[in-house]
């Protein structure tokens, strides 16, 4: 369960300005190489498993989704060129492209499609995650093994015509699939591919991996795309610190990169060999809660650790005002339950002696660095005020959610960010 602590800012781009917004370093042969630092590196270049934001940024680039975004932020075709849903909501008819093919030059049908999703619900697979298919025709029957996986809601009518078929309306499934990335048929039925790791990646987006490590990726282009890009190639680096990746684009070493650190922002908006791009965009910061440990299986204690969070201040200290503190997941939806923090810590505190804590509580906080750590030592000042006792642990991202995955943590500091 995640709750309390959500904070709501904006989204940045730092971009050098010697060539505009995306400076592109020649290689000697006319071709181009656009070289982006990221905060974090992908955990999966498998659209079925990755959950990192920078796993949702590499898929963009390297598989095609069967839908896709407008430029009015609506609908727009993917691998689709056509969709319809029937008239009473239960079932959804996409239309391929024509002439669609992997990056190997193997044709993509609807077949890709339908394996795709058997494969994500398959519960003898490493995934068995309903996800946007919840609502599929046996979907729940398949992933708890009562039925076979074949008796799936999804149907390749055709070499080009795939069909969804809901137990209820599913009015918004055109939306979901923007998100949704199929994948080559073809390469699971062979065995000896490692797939998705080159030299045997293979995808539908505009660039293939010709290269992955821990802390680099090259893309090239995919001759095959269905949407041509304008760069050849793509270098990506894997900084984590933020303050490295802004001297890296200063010094030229890198071309574009995202969320420079927030107290350099105000002076990063001023430089002139740099230029700062921004948006309303919600990132928010929350944590995750282990309802196994005992005190935190209570809801006052739970309550009380939310009520002394003083999210105005971290939102003012640490973005210095390119952030608004957030009460829900749902920024303007919720509000402070009281007016003033000192008012919210003698509501906490109330909580938690109602709760048998009057003499404190200590838990342990992970996070996975930089910024997170920052507020992670913000929570703990603001928890001694109430009685707790918290304890900051250090991980990478990957650690992080190992930790989760094991129940191995009291308190754990996460993010979601739709930038």
């Amino acid at each position: 369960m995640a709750f309390a602590f959500t904070l709501s800012r904006r989204g940045f781009l730092l971009a050098s300005v010697a060539t505009g917004l995306v400076s592109c370093s020649g290689n000697g042969n006319g071709s181009a190489t656009l070289r982006i630092g990221i905060a974090t590196a992908p955990d999966s270049l498998d659209p079925a498993q990755g959950q990192f934001a920078a796993a949702a940024l590499l898929f963009k680039q390297l598989y095609t989704p069967l839908t896709n975004y407008g430029a009015d932020g609506g609908l727009a075709p993917g691998l689709a060129k056509s969709w319809q849903m029937s008239d009473d909501g239960l079932h959804w008819t996409f239309v391929l492209r024509p002439d669609l093919r992997w990056s190997d030059g193997q044709p993509i049908t609807a077949n890709d499609v339908v394996d795709t999703v058997r494969r994500m619900l398959d519960p003898k697979s490493v995934y068995a995650d309903a996800g946007d298919f919840d609502l599929l025709v046996n979907a729940n029957a398949v992933l708890t093994g009562v039925l076979p996986i074949e008796q799936l809601g999804v149907t390749a009518l055709n070499d080009t015509t795939v069909q969804f078929s809901f137990t209820a309306p599913l009015g918004v499934f055109g939306e979901l699939m923007r998100e949704f990335y199929p994948t080559p048929k073809h390469i699971f039925d062979n065995g000896q591919s490692k797939w998705p790791l080159p030299p045997d990646f293979v995808g539908s987006g505009p660039y293939v991996v010709e290269k992955s490590s821990l802390h680099e990726f090259v893309l090239v282009k995919n001759r095959h795309a269905p949407d041509p890009p304008l760069i050849d190639n793509i270098y990506l680096s894997v900084v984590e610190d933020a303050a490295t990746r802004a001297r890296m684009i200063r010094a030229n070493d890198l071309d574009l990169v995202e969320d420079p650190p927030a107290n350099q922002i105000s002076s990063l908006k001023t430089r002139e060999e740099s230029r700062l791009y921004s948006w309303k965009s919600p990132k928010l910061v929350y944590l995750k809660v282990n309802h196994k440990h005992p005190a935190l299986a209570n809801i006052a204690v739970r309550k009380a650790l939310n009520l002394a969070v003083d999210r105005e201040f971290i939102s003012k200290k640490l973005f210095e005002g390119f952030s608004d503190p957030a009460y829900g997941v749902l920024p303007w939806s919720a509000s402070p339950l009281l007016e003033s923090f000192e008012e919210r810590i003698i509501a906490a505190k109330a909580l938690l002696l109602d709760a048998g804590y009057e003499d404190g509580l200590t838990l342990t906080l992970l996070h996975s660095g930089e910024l997170r750590e920052r507020i992670a030592v913000e929570l703990a000042q603001n928890w001694k005020k109430i009685g707790v006792t918290c304890h900051i642990q250090g991980t990478d991202g990957q650690g992080l959610y190992s930790f989760i995955e094991a129940g191995e943590f009291d308190l754990a500091m996460a993010s979601f960010d739709a930038a």
